[in-house]
């Protein structure tokens, strides 16, 4: 299938006659990106000639980061050095000319077989890195949604990147995660006490809960008498057999620094810190960033998020990111839909993967899988509203 981005869905049925009748065409960059999230197999948009340089700067450095084996031709009207100049550096492959249809389907071969051949080198590359990466999800405060996160971000990762991904829940005291996945708890991290000394691949297999396809799921203690047997040489152990088993292991956990807590982020290879627009919260990021200092941890690991982001508090964005000295990555809008579907026990990704809160997980499971963090001027989400 094949995307077109054009002003007027009138030109369907030109670009169906010259590409065959496998195409969707949309008017909305809004709607675009849902089309390529939901069909991530695809390879091919097509933006028309009418559309804005702008928009079609957006749109293909947007999926250069997020896709980069996506191509993006453009069509154009007038074809001259300027245009052609600001195409090629915004990741746009070939700019051809509206009224030249052969050149159109010749571009459009072309750009497949580029797509098909980098698919092919990022497997190669895949199957070479022997690591899992580390993701920790992070707040000194309750109720900033960690869980909530940590939850969404496993399935997206899971379901978006085709990565093998174990959640933890390491809130030994209190972890919510078997709740609100509506999962009874047969097997728990408590499990692990016996076998520290011999954890293999097989032994972490028969504790953790498969969720979905690409999913397992290893559970917080159902006693909280278990917790002071769960050694940091046990933390390191389970991680470094995880490593060797998934892509991804994503670690739900306390607003506090445990010792097992502190090994992780000593271990971990992306830290997620979620803060919401209230003070408390925001004091307690900023001492988590003077703690993570303060441990050596390097900051380039570090990425910024808010939660419930267009709440009305009183702060703005700015104020926040002027009060804690970092700039917010992922801006996670507020949403009754999240509450109702941890009561269902359906991660909203799932549930509602068109969701804008869905949205802003997907893109960010899908950045981490890339490898990019988001560059300086440029760190959120371009689709945060519908444009044309």
């Amino acid at each position: 299938m094949t995307f077109i981005l054009t002003d007027t869905s009138d030109e369907s049925q030109r670009y169906q006659f010259t590409l065959g009748e496998d195409v969707t065409v949309t008017t909305s960059t809004y709607e675009l990106y849902d089309l390529v999230t939901d069909n991530s197999s695809e390879q091919l948009i097509i933006i028309g000639p009418n559309v804005k340089m702008e928009t079609a700067r957006v749109v293909a450095e947007h999926f250069r980061v997020i896709r980069p084996s996506l191509g993006v031709i453009l069509v154009r009207s007038r074809l001259d050095v300027t245009t052609m100049g600001e195409a090629l550096r915004s990741g746009i492959r070939e700019v051809v000319s509206s009224d030249d249809a052969a050149a159109l389907v010749a571009a459009s071969k072309r750009s497949l077989l580029i797509s098909s051949q980098l698919k092919e080198a990022n497997k190669v590359a895949g199957s070479v890195l022997a690591r899992g990466k580390i993701l920790i999800v992070f707040s000194a405060k309750g109720g900033c949604g960690k869980t909530t996160l940590s939850v969404n971000l496993a399935h997206a990762l899971a379901s978006h990147t085709e990565s093998k991904v174990a959640l933890l829940d390491f809130d030994l005291q209190f972890g919510d995660i078997a709740v609100a996945l509506q999962i009874e708890p047969k097997k728990t991290i408590s499990d692990a006490i016996s076998m520290q000394t011999n954890l293999d691949e097989l032994g972490i297999k028969s504790l953790m809960v498969s969720q979905q396809k690409n999913l397992d799921i290893l559970l917080a203690p159902t006693n909280p008498t278990d917790i002071e047997f769960i050694s940091t040489e046990l933390i390191d152990n389970l991680l470094e057999s995880l490593r060797n088993s998934y892509d991804y292991i994503v670690v739900d956990t306390p607003p506090a620094f445990t010792d097992v807590i502190l090994r992780v982020f000593d271990q971990a290879d992306r830290c997620f810190l979620l803060t919401t627009l209230d003070m408390p919260a925001i004091k307690n990021l900023k001492l988590v960033i003077s703690t993570l200092e303060a441990i050596n941890v390097n900051k380039s690991k570090l990425e910024f998020i808010l939660n419930r982001s267009d709440i009305k508090s009183g702060l703005s964005l700015r104020e926040v990111e002027e009060m804690v000295g970092e700039t917010f990555t992922s801006l996670i809008p507020s949403s009754n839909e999240v509450s109702a579907s941890t009561n269902r026990g359906v991660p909203l990704v799932v549930d509602n993967p068109r969701h804008p809160v869905s949205r802003e997980i997907i893109d960010l499971a899908v950045r981490t899988d890339m490898g990019f963090r988001p560059t300086e001027g440029k760190k959120r989400s371009t689709f945060g509203r519908k444009s044309k």
